[in-house]
């Protein structure tokens, strides 16, 4: 199904801790443990931890972690702020269910929680990273108009990370932003 086909709903809410167990089985897929944890699925107090930081955040600075869901799935994807308020920056990362891949999506949840952001006015700029094989992500960090910051090493080897600043213009053209709820 090509993005003009697609006619579902989406929408993304804040995460809550009632979301641990649907958000673990969304991260064991092997096609998002593959890049996303390094290889491996991650353990179920790792997602808990990482609801926990959201919640937390999300009290401090308005961003967090939201899950994306459709009329069908309630857990199709998530996208995720992690601020770093001493550097005034945050990190996005993203997984999407693979049954969702190839219709604009992942720029879309990513530009929304972007936006989101940006309207803290402790966060200047967000950044995103990925291992040098994961094409899909690179494509994405691009879409979004981000720019090439630096050369990483991460676990599995080399990877590229990409940031966007307040300032930039952004993506052209803009993605649809996805409803907050």
């Amino acid at each position: 199904m090509g993005v003009a086909e697609d006619q579902e709903d989406y929408r993304l809410r804040l995460a809550t801790q009632d979301d641990v167990d649907g958000l673990h089985s969304l991260a064991s897929a092997p096609l998002i443990y593959r890049y996303l944890f390094d290889g491996a699925a991650p353990e179920r107090e790792f997602i808990a931890g990482r609801v926990a930081l959201s919640l937390t955040s999300t009290a401090d600075t308005g961003i967090g972690m939201w899950l994306l869901e459709t009329s069908s799935a309630r857990y199709a994807g998530c996208v995720q702020l992690t601020p770093d308020l001493s550097a005034r920056f945050a990190e996005i990362t993203y997984m999407l269910d693979p049954r969702y891949w190839g219709r604009g999506l992942a720029v879309r949840m990513s530009w929304t929680a972007i936006t989101q952001a940006f309207l803290s006015p402790q966060i200047d700029s967000v950044v995103a990273g990925a291992d040098l094989p994961n094409t899909a992500s690179f494509a994405v960090m691009k879409r979004l108009g981000m720019k090439f910051r630096r050369s990483v090493i991460y676990p599995l080897g080399c990877g590229g990370e990409y940031v966007i600043h307040r300032s930039d213009a952004g993506p052209t053209p803009r993605p649809a932003l996805i409803p907050l709820r």
